[in-house]
């Protein structure tokens, strides 16, 4: 997760753009927030298995 922002960073500043920190830091903010953003779409549907997981046990219990 850290090293994704990092490494697009240090390897678009040396490798495609050479010496431009601007547009580097700013791909570097975006792959932070791609980053985020798929953290919270994997936490988001851990909690609606394991939802779906309480409600079948629930309905073998009754």
């Amino acid at each position: 997760m850290v090293t994704l922002p990092i490494g697009t960073y240090f390897f678009v500043v040396n490798y495609v753009l050479v010496g431009n920190n601007t547009i580097a830091g700013a791909l570097a903010a975006v792959m932070a927030n791609v980053v985020l953003i798929a953290y919270i779409v994997v936490a988001y549907s851990e909690d609606q298995a394991e939802q779906a997981e309480e409600a079948e046990k629930k309905k073998k219990g009754q």
